[in-house]
């Protein structure tokens, strides 16, 4: 997971934890309360210059169309940054939620380009309900990373695959894969969209993720997903969810 912070995959981990066993400890995840959850978890030693909901520029710098687009969270590190569009609707995140995400962050980008292209930001896009495949897809082929509750976050998965024990556990074929295509995905948006200072352009190579690729990816998640998730039901049952327990109370005890 080269290049990707480690507490950058913490906070991915936490988002999923509070999303997946909210419901089961009730919780509230409803709209601006999903959005202060989230934006709390950013609160976490290493993580700086934070921002929270209702802010309508990006660590005080404007976009640069002008126009005003509420980011939900954001923290820096020396690593990186984390950006952070949070969705609690019923229909979960959308294919259009993605594209308005990927706009209001590259808007930013632009504005500040000479400055923020020697940056590494990481969009997260973080849902309390299950995304549809094709919502996923998409975020995955701009280089949004999405944490809900249908399966762990690809951070998260990569460091599993990372452990020298991992393929005691699960298929040596299948952690392969999932780190070949996994830590492509996992790379900071200014390598995705890099800027050329000398002729001032920024670069994309659309052939960068073909369809299969992102079908393969998204079936990994899947899979690896179940089959940890199996693994600490059977070793350390409940543990999980007493984890995510400890974050709501320390969450609601901070608001």
């Amino acid at each position: 997971m080269s290049g990707f912070p480690n507490l950058l995959t913490d906070f991915a981990l936490d988002v999923w934890l509070v999303a997946r066993f909210a419901p089961r400890l009730r919780a509230s995840l409803d709209g601006r309360a999903w959005e202060r959850t989230v934006a709390g978890l950013l609160y976490r030693p290493g993580l700086t210059r934070r921002q929270g909901p209702g802010s309508l520029s990006l660590f005080g710098g404007p976009s640069l169309s002008g126009a005003p687009h509420e980011i939900d969270g954001a923290a820096s590190s020396r690593q990186g940054s984390a950006i952070v569009e949070c969705k609690a609707t019923g229909s979960g995140i959308t294919k259009g939620d993605v594209a308005i995400f990927h706009f209001k962050v590259m808007d930013f980008y632009k504005r500040s380009i000479a400055s923020a292209s020697r940056q590494c930001w990481w969009p997260f896009m973080c849902g309390a309900l299950p995304t549809a495949w094709s919502a996923r897809a998409v975020a995955l082929s701009l280089g949004l990373l999405v944490c809900d509750p249908g399966r762990l976050p690809l951070p998260v998965l990569l460091r599993a695959a990372g452990q020298s024990s991992a393929d005691m556990y699960l298929p040596e074929k299948l952690l392969q894969e999932l780190v070949r295509l996994g830590e492509q995905a996992l790379c900071p948006l200014q390598e995705r969209w890099p800027y050329r200072a000398a002729s001032r352009e920024l670069v994309f190579e659309p052939h960068r993720w073909t369809g299969s690729g992102i079908e393969e990816l998204l079936w990994l998640e899947d899979e690896l997903s179940g089959l940890l998730l199996e693994l600490f039901e059977r070793r350390r049952p409940g543990m999980l969810e007493a984890m995510a327990e400890k974050l709501i109370w320390q969450v609601k005890k901070a608001a």
